[in-house]
């Protein structure tokens, strides 16, 4: 399955994560967090499409700042990523 390598294999694995912690009714229990997470697995999704959507850079011709846009995004998905686990850990570990 070489379609889930790399930024949107990150972005599927997080969001697979979000989908199993509700089914396990662990979701709940830090629900600030999990919401951080699949916002950050969204932006991984996102910032992988720029990769494999590589033609449309030719289009607006300037290829390597279609990449750049790629990879403001992410550093976003990182970003709120980060965030997520942080929330996740601090919430499910001091409170409730």
């Amino acid at each position: 399955m070489a379609i889930f390598e790399g930024l949107l294999g990150l972005g599927v694995a997080i969001l697979l994560g979000s989908a199993l912690a509700e089914y396990a009714k662990f979701r709940h229990k830090a629900e600030k967090g999990w919401n951080w997470l699949m916002l950050g697995g969204t932006w991984f999704l996102f910032a992988g499409s720029f990769g494999v959507a590589s033609s449309l850079g030719s289009l607006i011709n300037a290829p390597t700042i279609w990449l750049q846009f790629g990879q403001i995004f992410e550093a976003l998905g990182w970003l709120f990523a980060l965030i997520g686990a942080i929330f996740v850990a601090y919430e499910t570990i001091f409170e409730k």
